[in-house]
């Protein structure tokens, strides 16, 4: 996706870097502002994005799971809220800034203790070995924020994607496992508002929900068709729109569909 966005790059005449440096900072910006033009007919759907290769997908998970702020989470049938999935310490910023291999492998082993525990609280059985080693590894390539890139590029909106959030949804009876990953998106730079890249935010809030990732297909991960729902909002921090959401989410859950609720 780089070379793609270096290409709507070049096409803008006032702004030489994603995000551009002059954005106007009125809140008033958030009140009612139009979905962008290529989502207004169709707010949900599906689009075509791909994962980025094993190595870097692992690099790119690492530095997420090791982010000062906790971005990754957990949601199952009966819990009262989300729950992060993320140490409450980790390696420097020093350390994530190299990525070696050993934090890498450091991040994987503590990502599967997690999500081992979280399923045995909320599923009330301890899942296998192999059961919480597929779901990590698949999980690891899509929380990724290049899906949300490809998204903004599909969609012919700016190529940025912010406050990228990821939760890790997951049925009861273990058959079913979705990467949902939520962002701050954007047709023009007046839509950015915020001073400070962590709370940089749009009116407008999408939802990327990924394939089961408890498939038994092998080759799920080679055709990674995202399902999409995006709304106008009026929220300062994509917590709070993920919050927002939840309603739909659980409804989703109770039943096990998720194209109504999308």
């Amino acid at each position: 996706w780089r070379g793609r966005v270096q290409s709507w790059a070049a096409r803008q005449p006032n702004c030489k870097r994603m995000g551009c440096s002059q954005v106007k900072q009125v809140e008033s910006l958030f009140s009612k502002e139009p979905l962008p033009a290529s989502l207004a007919a169709a707010s949900r759907g599906k689009f075509q994005s791909q994962l980025p290769p094993s190595e870097e997908g692992r690099r790119d998970f690492a530095r997420i799971f090791f982010a000062d702020q906790r971005k990754i989470f957990f949601l199952a049938p009966g819990m009262p809220s989300m729950r992060p999935l993320q140490p409450t310490g980790g390696p420097s910023s020093a350390h994530i800034g190299d990525l070696n291999e050993q934090v890498v492998e450091r991040a994987d082993a503590l990502f599967t203790e997690s999500l081992s525990l979280q399923i045995a609280q909320a599923c009330g059985t301890i899942p296998s070995p192999e059961l919480v080693d597929l779901l990590k590894q698949r999980a690891m390539a899509a929380l990724t924020v290049n899906v949300g890139i490809d998204f903004a590029l599909t969609m012919k909106l700016m190529p940025t994607f912010l406050q990228p959030f990821f939760l890790i949804v997951v049925m009861a009876d273990l058959s079913e496992a979705r990467a949902a990953t939520y962002g701050f998106v954007a047709e023009k730079p007046k839509h950015i508002v915020g001073d400070r890249p962590e709370s940089k935010r749009t009116p407008f809030c999408v939802r990327l929900l990924s394939p089961n990732l408890l498939s038994s297909s092998a080759d799920v991960a080679k055709s990674w068709e995202l399902q999409y729902s995006m709304r106008e909002i009026r929220s300062a921090t994509i917590m709070q729109a993920v919050e927002m959401d939840m309603p739909k989410l659980r409804e989703s859950i109770s039943n096990g569909r998720w194209e109504d609720h999308s």
